[in-house]
């Protein structure tokens, strides 16, 4: 309402300038106090710096406060500094209750404020109120508070223009002024208002808020409540003292909660319009507050219920009232690899999954994340919390789940610091609940190694880590030895959904491997007292299943995972087998194949469990060593000692026997696990070549190793790489020479950890050099690997998260190799010709044989010109991917959910990939990450008795002896008469093929037509590596 009398009360008797208002001199002084002290700030600080360039004063030495020495100081100066920031600062016990108080008062500031509404804006004091009083208290203190702020600043400026500092300015000096006029005035003590967005930093030092989601809710409660009574405020002011420039002054009244009202409704678009404002000023304040005040509401209140929401959602506690099973999922969770887990994990070849995966993450989901797990809202759901803190572990029922599945970054710039991330939460979980099994993820074989050392850790109870880095280099290295290798095998290890083929093409054939997975099943008592050849053969020709490996227990307490054992191994009562199979339904045929029941069956889909003798006592899935209680497993090497007795006699004559053949053949140093060739270490500069050095060696049939990475590089772990290529189960002859091409900075720090591995060169350079990639032959070499050590940033567009390996292929496609270079290769002297026919002669890069790991997996467009972006929908669906070129670590992501359905994965890739490991290589590597020299013995040479993967050509020897039509006539006289496994097929591509590139088909059917162009993949027995190599002048290249 409009007031008659707009000053009666500025008209009494008592009054200094009575009549008159006096809110402009009451808001100068404040303005002038401000500006003054700025420019006076301002000219002491350019002042200061210039005297010192001019050196009349000394350099300014800036000390933190805390970081002062009290007993070094003698200034006063840095004496008062020091005093005032340890009243202030909250990282001490006066600061902190210093802090606590302050919020306090300005609590009570603002209600004080809502109370002088009550009164005129501007009005006479014959005495002093009660009231304004006690804000000239609050305004004291707010003195001494600024003041020593003030002091304690290592800026004075930053202090004097800070938010906080404003308020004090606008609201202390006109309440002082009060004292001698008598006159009150309002004023902007409606800016206290904003000490309210303080109140997430002092709950949170109270210890009252933990987590990232109450902060966030406190802070945008805050600045709502904060903004909008501070914009009341200002609406009141105006209102209530009418238009500056308006005389007499269009006051008109309105409360402090009209105020608050209209703002709310304006703010909710409500807009009842019973209270508006008069004023012109009051009308700009609401334009400018719907237009930040509504963006406010319209963005933090639905924000703000969506939190108070979701709180109960995602901190609430699991029950499971039914009894169902539950994993927990915890570590790294983003959108990309929760979805690839639950798509792996949910798989329908896996059949009905009845398990409810419940993730466990220290934030808050976004909307993407929300919107995904409300999809999968039967089985998965989210659990803000972190496994590191015990009541969170219970809230998911940590001690009840069936197992703890801990994701790693794999995009992280600190590889190390993720991993000793990881290494905690098993620590952490482990500590809570000893006998929950925990499969975690992990980047570097040494943080590997740690996990033997944590309390608890017990791979009989099927705790289970992957190593990526170890994993990722060790199927590339395999494929250095076996091309194609590594797709097979991915392809062996992930499960992909059917599509439809494509016409006659060699896509087919592809496809109809690629829906081939690893799966485990205990044989039935069938198969009891058979050798493996024997129980391989009934189970591919008459089960369709393809028996590649066993788990054997020899004696009491020793396991061992056998890829393609020796003829002598039985198999035992409850035996373990590894089989290659489409889905988990074919493969459980094993544990209930019954010879007398299913010897004359036809149609395997109407195979049925009998009731026979023969077929009972089969275990359960997936845990055959999980309560046994024995040791861990050696992985592809049979752990029988001379002291063994428990051991089969003839397997240990036999073993020792054929090492000592082979001594007599070649001469070889082992390490002291006997795993690995070794040589005694060399200097880096010793192996160094030059181009001209490297030239003369007529490097051919070699491994060339292209690094990207410099001296801040994470490192890729390059003992993971030589490895399998430096197996003992490899002869002398076998062994290719491995030539890494890398910036010497980088290299450096790499060849500690394979300065004891023979056969290995160093060139400093690029792999986007041509006349480095020249001088290395790369047209002779068995397989070119580029590998990337710089850190992959995820927020890049797709094509610069593999900027290096995509310019290094079109560096390498467009090289042209010379007619001369050709024949110089071709007279080079003492080479070694492996069984399979080497390709004809490069002419181009483009017929290189190459292997590239990709980041993002839509990048293969750039790599391989027959797989564009049009047609991409899955990496392992290119043809690249179908050739063995390229190989991605998204592959390796599927792995957990594989391991957590099979306990037994991990066991396999590590015999597959790895070539090999034992209780002893773990153990040394725990202890000093270093591989030391064996002392060669029986005992030790006899580890090398162990089968290993091969390609032979179909056409040459031993397999050329054979006149095989089919792949099963193949597979049978293979096995029967060479012992040799067969196991997929890498065939030529369709014609036009001028580039001789070929294809993987893994688990061939067994009427497949052979053509005499197809190489095959394959598990050689050790004494069977005669086969391999056909020994011309056997020599090494010497510097």
């Amino acid at each position: 309402m409009s007031a008659s009398d707009v000053r009666p009360h500025l008209s009494e008797d008592y009054c200094m300038y009575r009549g008159h208002r006096l809110w402009g001199a009451y808001f100068c002084s404040s303005l002038s106090v401000f500006v003054g002290g700025l420019v006076i700030l301002l000219i002491c600080k350019f002042g200061s710096q210039a005297l010192r360039r001019l050196r009349i004063l000394p350099k300014r030495n800036r000390i933190h406060p805390q970081d002062v020495d009290p007993d070094a100081v003698l200034n006063l100066r840095n004496s008062l500094r020091m005093w005032a920031f340890s009243i202030i600062s909250a990282q001490c016990r006066p600061g902190k209750i210093l802090t606590l108080f302050t919020f306090c008062l300005h609590l009570c500031s603002v209600l004080t404020y809502m109370i002088m509404t009550a009164y005129p804006v501007e009005y006479c004091m014959q005495d002093y109120t009660a009231l304004f009083m006690v804000d000239v208290v609050f305004n004291l203190f707010y003195v001494v508070n600024f003041g020593l702020r003030f002091i304690a600043a290592q800026d004075e400026l930053l202090v004097w223009v800070e938010l906080k500092s404003l308020i004090d300015f606008f609201t202390i000096i006109p309440s002082f002024i009060s004292l001698f006029t008598k006159r009150a005035w309002l004023g902007l003590k409606f800016l206290r208002a904003l000490h309210l967005l303080e109140l997430p930093r002092v709950l949170q030092l109270l210890n009252i808020l933990h987590s990232n989601t109450s902060l966030e809710l406190t802070r945008l409660i805050a600045v709502l409540v904060g903004s909008l009574l501070t914009a009341a405020g200002a609406l009141h002011l105006i209102e209530n003292s009418g238009d500056p420039w308006s005389s007499p002054p269009n006051t008109y009244v309105h409360t402090y909660f009209e105020t608050v009202y209209c703002l709310v409704i304006t703010m909710s678009t409500v807009g009842y319009g019973d209270v508006v404002p008069h004023t012109v000023t009051g009308k700009f304040i609401i334009i400018v507050f719907i237009f930040t005040g509504l963006g406010v509401f319209a963005s933090y209140v639905p924000e703000v219920l969506g939190i108070i929401k979701n709180r109960k959602r995602f901190n609430g506690r699991y029950t499971n009232a039914s009894g169902e099973t539950h994993v927990v999922v915890c570590g790294h969770i983003t959108l990309a690899n929760a979805s690839a887990f639950m798509q792996e994990f949910l798989h329908k070849d896996r059949g009905d999954v009845h398990v409810n995966v419940l993730f466990l993450g220290n934030f808050h989901p976004n909307q993407e994340l929300v919107a995904f797990f409300s999809l999968h809202f039967l089985q998965a759901s989210f659990y803000e919390g972190s496994v590191l803190e015990r009541r969170d572990q219970e809230r998911v029922m940590m001690s009840k789940a069936s197992a703890c599945l801990i994701l790693c970054d794999r995009f992280t710039d600190d590889q190390n610091n993720e991993d000793v991330a990881n290494l905690m939460r098993v620590i952490s979980i482990k500590r809570y609940c000893p006998d929950t099994r925990v499969i975690v993820q992990m980047f570097k074989h040494s943080s590997k190694a740690y996990l033997q050392n944590v309390p608890n850790w017990d791979w009989s109870r099927g705790d289970s880590v992957i190593c990526l880095a170890e994993l990722k280099l060790g199927f590339m290295a395999q494929s250095c030895q076996v091309p194609g290798l590594s797709t097979l095998l991915a392809n062996l290890f992930t499960m992909q959904s059917e599509v439809e083929n494509e016409g006659d093409s060699w896509q087919n054939l592809y496809r109809q491997g690629l829906f081939n997975e690893m799966y485990t099943e205990y044989l039935s008592s069938s198969f009891n007292s058979l050798s493996f050849i024997q129980a391989s053969k009934l189970c591919f020709l008459k089960l369709k299943l393809l028996l590649i490996g066993i788990e054997y227990q020899s004696g009491d307490d020793y396991l061992s995972v056998l890829v393609n054992p020796p003829s002598n191994i039985k198999i035992k009562n409850q035996t373990l087998g590894f089989f290659i199979a489409s889905d988990a339904a074919h493969a459980k045929r094993a544990s209930f194949y019954c010879f007398r029941c299913h010897s004359d069956i036809k149609d395997l889909t109407k195979m049925r469990p009998c009731e026979c003798n023969h077929c009972i006592d089969v275990p359960c899935r997936n845990f055959s060593t999980i309560s046994m209680g024995c040791r861990r497993p050696s992985f592809g090497v049979l752990p029988c000692s001379l002291s063994d007795q428990q051991c089969e006699p003839l397997t240990q004559n036999q073993l020792l026997q054929q090492y000592a053949s082979q001594t007599e053949m070649e001469e070889v140093k082992l390490d002291s696990t006997g795993l690995f060739h070794w040589c005694t270490p060399v200097s880096l500069q010793d192996i160094t070549l030059t181009r001209q050095t490297a030239r003369s060696l007529a490097l051919r049939d070699h491994v060339l190793v292209g690094v990207f990475g410099d001296e801040r590089s994470s490192l890729l772990g390059l003992c993971d790489f030589m490895m399998p290529l430096r197996a003992s189960s490899l002869t002398s002859l076998e062994l290719k020479t491995v030539v890494f091409l890398a910036d010497p900075l980088y290299f450096s720090r790499e060849w500690p950890s394979i300065h004891y591995f023979p056969n290995v060169y160093f060139l400093p350079g690029s792999p986007l050099c041509g006349a480095d990639l020249k001088a290395l032959s790369v047209d002779r070499c068995v397989m070119c690997v580029v590998l990337n050590a710089f850190s992959c940033v995820r927020d890049h567009e797709p094509a610069m998260q593999d900027k290096e390996t995509i310019l290094s292929c079109v560096n390498l496609y467009s090289i042209c190799f010379s007619q001369e270079l050709n024949l110089r290769h071709t007279r080079s002297p003492g080479h070694r010709d492996f069984a399979w026919t080497p390709e004809p002669f490069c002419q181009t890069g483009a017929t290189v044989p190459l292997l590239v790991e990709l980041e993002n997996t839509s990048n293969v467009q750039y790599i391989s010109k027959m797989d564009s972006a049009e047609m991409f929908s899955s990496l392992a669906l290119t043809q690249a991917f179908a050739e063995g070129s390229v190989f991605s670590m998204d592959f390796l992501d599927s792995l957990v959910a594989a391991t957590y359905f099979n306990a037994h994965v991990p066991a396999l890739i590590c015999t597959l990939v790895t070539g090999g490991d034992t209780p002893l290589l773990e153990a040394q590597l725990a202890e000093n990450n270093h591989l030391d020299e064996g002392n060669m013995s029986p005992q030790l040479g006899a580890l090398r008795q162990r089968s290993k993967l091969a390609q032979l050509a179909l056409n040459k020897r031993p397999l050329k002896q054979f006149k095989c039509n089919h792949f099963k006539d193949l597979f049978c006289q293979a096995l029967d008469n060479l012992e040799i496994m067969c196991f997929g097929l890498y065939r030529l591509l369709d014609p036009t093929n001028a580039s001789l590139k070929r294809y993987v088909i893994t688990n061939p059917p067994a009427d497949l037509l052979l053509l005499q162009t197809d190489k095959v993949f394959c598990s050689v027995p050790f004494h069977q590596s005669h086969l391999l190599v056909r020994t011309e002048t056997s020599s090494s290249p010497q510097l």
